[in-house]
């Protein structure tokens, strides 16, 4: 099955940040494209395209400006301990992309594979997208190590079925909005968890229950790492098994406020002082048998800090751009 992402970032990219992609070929994979774009319009510069191609066994690099492509990097520039395409069809891969002064450090699957010179400013990036050949995509991570981490702690979770961290705080008035479809076992469920700064701790954690239950769940953890025992369960249950939904959720001053296909869902009232402060973004968690594949995540800032009128970017029929 094929699946493909296309996202807005939280902020502007800028030197000593990372992005980490993790993503699945399909078996018989012949090209997946990697792009980091100015905008998700056709019309978009793009600024850093990574052309992952099976029968040519080779990744090409390139930059587009005003509809243009510049001259295509290929065997040139190569770290002389890596293959042209160390990717290999059917197999997870991790692609690294460090964020230097002039140039973007490229490694994949952990060792270093190349460098490409910036083309056009950073200020110019605002979107990722991935396209083509691709089965599944698990990370979608920017985060900042320069010079000083954020988030500080990583731990590596392998039951996550996708992350999306952040490289800054969240402000009062952002908005994410997540496009997926829930399939597979219509008795399991799924989590979305917003954690402190990359800690086992959960700000907060919002859990769909499918058959038997249908219900949404949002809860947080306690110092000791526990649930509270208040969970809140209600506002009925606005998702369907197989059917593409699209969830925005809000952080204002005092809580998290949730919206779904263009309609008010429910809101989450902060448990810890300057709660923001301490979130990086979030993961999310497939249980007894369900998948959630997520196809678009976007981030924006409404200037709102109330984020009034935010359920209209969950509409369905609202593309963001």
């Amino acid at each position: 099955m094929l699946t493909q992402f296309a996202g807005n970032l939280s902020c502007t990219v800028e030197p000593g940040q990372i992005f980490v992609i993790g993503a699945r070929p399909i078996d018989d994979a012949e090209r997946i494209d990697i792009n980091f774009l100015s905008g998700k319009s056709d019309e978009a510069d793009n600024i850093l395209h990574m052309s992952i191609r099976f029968l040519e066994d080779i990744i090409v690099r390139n930059t587009k400006l005003s509809n243009s492509w510049g001259p295509e990097e290929r065997n040139d520039g190569l770290s002389e301990l890596t293959a042209p395409n160390p990717v290999r069809a059917g197999e997870l891969f991790k692609l690294y992309i460090l964020v230097g002064d002039d140039k973007f450090h490229i490694a994949i699957n952990g060792q270093s594979y190349c460098t490409y010179m910036f083309r056009a400013p950073l200020l110019e990036i605002r979107s990722i997208t991935i396209f083509k050949d691709v089965q599944q995509i698990i990370q979608i991570d920017h985060r900042q190590i320069f010079p000083t981490p954020f988030p500080a702690i990583q731990l590596e979770e392998s039951f996550n079925s996708f992350s999306n961290d952040v490289p800054k705080p969240f402000l009062p008035g952002h908005v994410i909005v997540i496009t997926a479809i829930p399939f597979g076992n219509p008795r399991g469920g799924f989590i979305i968890r917003f954690t402190e700064n990359g800690s086992k701790r959960q700000a907060l954690h919002f859990n769909p229950r499918f058959d038997p239950h249908y219900i949404v769940v949002r809860n947080s953890h306690t110092d000791a790492l526990e649930f509270r025992r208040e969970e809140e369960r209600t506002g009925g249950f606005p998702f369907v098994l197989d059917q593409q939904f699209k969830l925005a959720i809000a952080m204002t001053e005092n809580e998290f406020k949730f919206a779904v296909n263009g309609s008010l869902f429910e809101s989450y009232a902060y448990r810890s002082i300057n709660q923001l402060d301490v979130l990086n973004g979030f993961k999310v968690q497939c249980s007894n048998g369900m998948q959630l594949e997520i196809t678009n995540v976007d981030h924006m800032n409404m200037g709102v800090p109330d984020c009034e009128g935010f359920e209209s970017y969950s509409h369905p029929e609202v593309e963001i751009f």
